[in-house]
């Protein structure tokens, strides 16, 4: 019942301070909307390529690079074969293409391939992937070499992210969940600063009571922050294939380790802009090492039960993105994200147990000023 009363109290002062409702609330939706602005481009684009061909030969590579296809049936790259190369290479600097593909003959008279792209251009990453394949096709036939392993792709199920923005969506909720790092840092800050928690003390309430209201508090913002992200992202067009209710568990689990390292910070500040600094900054390390906000190379450590365990796979917020794009754009069940959300709660539970063995020890121990 005093967890209860804990949990009003907390709620209760998110709703009257305009700080907080902010953070919780208004900078995760402007994030949203960056995405939305920034990534509304197809998932699958169709990349426009220009062929500079030198001389008169073998057009089994154009043609080639003209029937690559998506899964579902569209085309991989709009070829275009010029003649001016030096306008081809002004039109790739300025992105109007996505690759230029120069075809030549080289000094022992075999033909040569060169691809230029911009590596900083993310168009030409995903482009330069297909390319590679299609010209390693032309190399083997040159060469007189079989296709030892040939790959077919089909899209059987309609789930997959539409468009950029459908793969980042569920990263905008990630980075609202750990937005509760800051908050609970400032909260429980302010209440070393008001001396709250020597009166809650010499009233009876536990720690594990203080805590718990606490938990419960930031646990109810969580939910209504992955609904008020879920909403926003399909106001500005997002496509979601899965269950929400499952996103909402996936998005508590997140929550409990947010709070417990929302308590660890709240053992280094002196003040309320102190927590906010120090959370925002735990808060947007995770955010990264997530890749919540733009894909890592896959840095795999060791293989557990069939799943590969990366380097940042230490933070829940890495299981817990790729749960919800697992969820949201792939529409995946509880069976299907099983292995990830064990992951999650087991993490977020030994998060949560450092950050209350660590605030009280050092906060609300008897040699603590609290």
């Amino acid at each position: 019942m005093k967890s209860l009363l804990v949990a009003r109290k907390s709620l209760l002062e998110i709703l009257r301070e305009p700080a907080l409702l902010g953070l919780v609330l208004l900078m995760p939706l402007v994030f949203v909307g960056i995405a939305a602005f920034g990534y509304s481009a197809p998932f699958l684009v169709t990349h426009p390529l220009w062929v500079f061909v030198q001389a008169e030969g073998d057009l089994v590579l154009i043609e080639a690079l003209r029937a690559e296809r998506y899964p579902d049936g569209r085309p991989v790259f709009d070829v275009t074969v010029v003649t001016d190369l030096d306008a081809a290479h002004i039109a790739l600097e300025e992105r109007e293409i996505t690759a230029l593909v120069e075809v030549g003959v080289g000094a022992d008279g075999r033909p040569s391939v060169m691809v230029h792209g911009d590596a900083l251009y993310g168009r030409f990453y995903r482009a330069s992937v297909v390319l590679d394949q299609v010209v390693q096709r032309y190399a083997d036939r040159l060469a007189g070499r079989g296709i030892l392993v040939q790959i077919h792709e089909n899209r059987y199920a309609p789930a997959g992210p539409e468009n950029e923005f459908d793969y980042y969506a569920p990263g905008m909720m990630v980075f609202a969940l750990l937005m509760i790092i800051p908050q609970t840092a400032m909260l429980v800050g302010r209440e070393l600063r008001w001396g709250t928690l020597r009166r809650l003390r010499l009233s009876g309430v536990r720690a594990w009571e203080l805590l718990m209201g606490i938990s419960l508090a930031q646990m109810a913002v969580a939910v209504i922050q992955v609904l008020v992200v879920f909403i926003s992202a399909l106001a500005l067009g997002y496509n979601n294939h899965g269950s929400l209710i499952l996103a909402v568990f996936v998005g508590l689990a997140i929550s409990l380790s947010a709070v417990g390292m929302g308590l660890i910070v709240t053992c280094f500040i002196e003040n309320d802009s102190q927590a906010v600094n120090l959370g925002s900054t735990v808060t947007m390390v995770q955010v990264f090492v997530s890749g919540a906000f733009f894909p890592l190379p896959p840095l795999t450590v060791f293989t557990l039960l069939g799943h590969p365990i990366g380097l940042f796979d230490i933070f829940p917020a890495t299981h817990g993105m790729l749960a919800l794009q697992q969820v949201l754009n792939d529409g995946a069940g509880l069976e299907g994200i099983g292995f990830r959300l064990a992951a999650i709660v087991l993490l977020s539970s030994l998060t949560f147990a450092a950050g209350v063995f660590t605030f009280h020890r050092l906060k609300m121990g008897r040699g603590s000023r609290v």
